[in-house]
């Protein structure tokens, strides 16, 4: 079917987006990084916390968790037809650990063994408005500041210039956003109607 990744700073409304794309469109599964396999969890329980001191560390331990999130989840999902929406891909990766000072080459080359998506959306929201969502749900990771987010941002809004990713405007409602994704998959991929 097709594979799309949406991508964004901490706060930028990621999950809620997805799940109202779960209902509006037909025949979707959704997933996320990090994964629910071991090393996902790993990832979530120590490097996430803090564990991890080098962010090639956090990098090289993403990648992995991708390749085994891609072969275990994502590739027979796609066998079924489905259409796969994950939150957070190599993007993640590239904008997050690339802010953390590890070279894009090496993110890239490291994320080799699985494919592009299909279509990458971005949702992009101002790390103020960010880390104050962040605040109200509580348990700030250690990502999860507004200086290290404004990096975080400037480098996803360089990819989506240079790889031709569409850019949305993620500080309106939900349900609006969720439109506008919904417009773009549909234009760019071709994929379904509203189940409303």
């Amino acid at each position: 079917m097709a594979f799309v990744a949406v991508e964004g700073i901490d706060g930028s409304g990621k999950s809620t987006v997805i799940g109202l794309l779960a209902e509006m469109l037909p025949r979707v599964y959704v997933t996320r990084e990090p994964s629910g396999g071991p090393i996902g969890r790993l990832i979530r329980e120590w490097a996430l916390r803090g564990g991890s001191v080098d962010p090639h560390v956090d990098a090289l331990l993403f990648a992995a968790d991708r390749i085994e999130h891609y072969r275990r989840e994502i590739e027979p999902k796609l066998r079924e037809n489905f259409l796969v929406i994950t939150e957070r891909y190599i993007e993640s990766s590239i904008a997050y650990q690339g802010a953390a000072g590890v070279p894009i080459d090496f993110i890239l080359y490291i994320n080799s063994l699985v494919p592009k998506p299909d279509l990458t959306v971005i949702l992009d929201v101002d790390p103020q408005i960010a880390v104050e969502r962040i605040a109200r749900r509580g348990g700030v990771e250690k990502f999860e500041h507004a200086t290290f987010l404004r990096r975080v941002r400037e480098i996803y809004l360089r990819r989506a210039e240079e790889e031709g990713y569409p850019v949305v405007d993620a500080s309106r409602p939900p349900d609006v956003v969720a439109r506008d994704v919904i417009d773009i998959i549909r234009t760019r991929l071709g994929y379904g109607k509203s189940k409303r």
